[in-house]
């Protein structure tokens, strides 16, 4: 069941006060306001980021191995 709108706030706040303080808290809010943050949007390019990041790392670590045991064949890196 969903909770109502006030309780998720209140919660929202308990959590950055938590983590941030009271000012930083403030500060935090203030900035999301102050720039019209489109949350959503903003989840969207961190996910896809992170994603081709952790991407990006995992053919890299790959690449490094292939290298590793074959270092006779370039694998397209010489390029």
């Amino acid at each position: 069941m969903l909770r109502n709108e006030q309780a998720i706030i209140s919660e929202g706040v308990k959590c950055l006060t938590d983590k941030l303080g009271y000012v930083e808290a403030e500060f935090f809010i203030f900035a999301l306001k102050r720039d019209s943050f489109d949350y959503t949007q903003w989840r969207k390019e961190y996910f896809e980021n992170a994603y081709k990041a952790e991407n990006e790392t995992q053919l890299d670590v790959f690449l490094d191995s292939a290298v590793k045991h074959f270092p006779q064949k370039s694998f397209g890196l010489d390029d």
